[in-house]
């Protein structure tokens, strides 16, 4: 049985009635059912490293960044503050309004240092892990090529995201502190008008997946299974088939593999007490391996690495070698990309990650919401602001990747929570729809985009294998569009499903 979500709009269920178990089998063959296709394109590019040199710093890529991203904020700040003069930090005078443009830098006292890898070797007991770091001594700064001042006023504390830029509208201290009256961010940047080819009441969807975790001591097989059988046309009726035939594209967003694959311990060992054990990545990635060859031989297949994949650490993550993937590489249809991960699907355009650069914000901040969050890094222009302070990337010398140039029209962020999803307006007619895919580990839920009206709900797979008196237990797939995700209330009937018996139908 599906477990419903909050927001369950309805719920399909179908049962199979005891005629249908003792029927003849039909002598008509069914229709063949062939699946909808989607013109692709990957603009990935410029996430993907050429000439690698790891021997350089990272003040160069904060300048790059703020070199880029001032004249957005001073077109900003001359719309919003057409009479208040822009200075450098340099310029400033007490008691003069202007308006600055700079870096925003947290100051915190929790934040993870060097010096607690140090305790770690000299034995030195070390602070405990902290879900979030922020306490209320942190302090805000912002920061130019010539000097940084401390910003107080109305500004929250907070809620500041070291690495984003700003332009801020106050005044100098007699204490040497900026009072800020008002600020902002860029803002959406402009957005290419979408052309969907193919007739316009023909749903097309994208399904995105993340958080799958092979290899987890409690990994269970049958919702993964029983979603792989769904998309290959292996289970349910002739509905399910024809509306599952409809997925054009999978996008895997990371974090295929467990956290419990990096056997760190087993690192630490003498070769000759490790040499016979067989790492735990292993037995996980040919696994991995079998549920995409099942996959791409039906649909096309995209594949992000994330946390804990066999991938580099820092972003941007460069795409897993396809020697991981001995049978899946050989269909045309699989792909292995970088995270972020943006391509065009049908003129829309979808910008993703595999969730590191939402965690990592959640931890340094008191924001909760995936999908808060990520409308910051839209109107920040910035998918990863916090990189390198708090997030590993590469040290980038002349350029930001993460910068956004266009605005997308889909934002996917893997590993979240929990669903969610929000629509992001510009001021300039842009609209991203915002989607926060949960982990498939925890809520054996996966998203599913349509690219005719942006349209986005999770589907959900669960299976409650308990014995129930009186009649046979069943297993539901439930289809769960939320209330907030724009999809329309008199769209196409979305399709029921009935599979194996499984469990009572009054269980919740």
């Amino acid at each position: 049985m599906i477990l419903p979500s909050e927001n369950v709009v309805t719920q399909f269920t179908t049962d199979i009635l005891p005629d249908h178990l003792v029927s003849p089998p039909s002598t008509v063959p069914p229709d063949p059912i062939d699946r909808l296709n989607c013109n692709y394109t990957n603009l990935s590019e410029r996430f993907k490293l050429r000439n690698k040199s790891f021997k350089r710093q990272f003040a160069p890529l904060y300048s790059a960044r703020l070199n880029n991203m001032r004249p957005m904020l001073e077109s900003v700040a001359r719309s919003k503050w057409l009479d208040v003069p822009q200075v450098q930090m340099n310029d400033l005078q007490q008691g003069k309004k202007c308006v600055i443009v700079g870096t925003i830098f947290k100051q915190m006292q929790l934040k993870p240092n060097i010096l607690r890898e140090l305790s770690e070797n000299v034995n030195l007991p070390t602070k405990p892990e902290r879900k979030r770091y922020t306490h209320q001594t942190d302090v805000v700064y912002l920061e130019d090529e010539t000097q940084r001042i401390s910003l107080i006023g109305g500004i929250t504390t907070s809620d500041a995201i070291t690495g984003t830029i700003i332009c801020a509208m106050g005044q100098e201290t007699a204490g040497g502190k900026f009072e800020v009256e008002e600020w902002s961010y860029c803002g959406l940047p402009a957005q290419l008008n979408a052309q969907i080819s193919g007739p316009i009441d023909d749903d097309r969807y994208v399904a995105i997946i993340s958080g799958i975790s092979l290899g987890h001591p409690s990994f269970d097989p049958m919702p993964l299974q029983l979603f792989v059988d769904l998309i290959t046309g292996q289970l349910g009726s002739l509905k399910d088939q024809s509306f599952y035939s409809k997925v054009v594209r999978l996008i895997i967003a990371g974090d295929s593999l467990s956290k419990n694959t990096r056997d760190s311990a087993s690192a630490k060992q003498a070769k000759y007490l490790s040499n016979k054990v067989k790492a735990a990545s292993i037995s996980a990635a040919q696994e991995l391996d079998d549920i995409l060859t099942q996959l791409v031989s039906c649909v096309n297949v995209d594949v992000m690495p994330g946390q804990f994949d066999p991938a580099s650490f820092s972003l941007p993550q460069q795409p897993l070698h396809r020697c991981i993937f001995p049978q899946a590489a050989q269909y045309t249809s699989f792909q292995s990309v970088t995270n972020p991960y943006e391509a065009d699907l049908d003129g829309i355009t979808f910008l993703g990650t595999s969730g590191q650069n939402i965690q990592n914000i959640r931890q340094y901040t008191r924001l909760n919401s995936g999908a808060d969050i990520a409308e910051i890094t839209l109107q920040s222009r910035h998918i990863a602001p916090t990189c390198p302070d708090t997030l590993g990337c590469y040290p980038y010398i002349d350029e930001d990747p993460f910068i956004l140039r266009d605005c997308p029209h889909v934002y996917f962020c893997g590993n979240q929570k929990r669903f969610e999803t929000k629509l992001v307006e510009g001021d300039q007619g842009q609209k991203t729809l915002v989607v926060c895919v949960p982990k498939f580990f925890d809520s054996h839920q996966v998203v599913l985009v349509n690219l005719k009206d942006l349209s986005c709900f999770p589907v959900s797979f669960a299976t409650l294998l308990t014995p129930s008196t009186g009649e046979a237990g069943k297993t539901h797939l439930d289809y769960t569009p939320e209330e907030d995700s724009g999809g329309e209330e008199d769209g196409e009937e979305l399709p029921d499903v009935n599979v194996t018996p499984d469990a009572d139908d009054d269980m919740e």
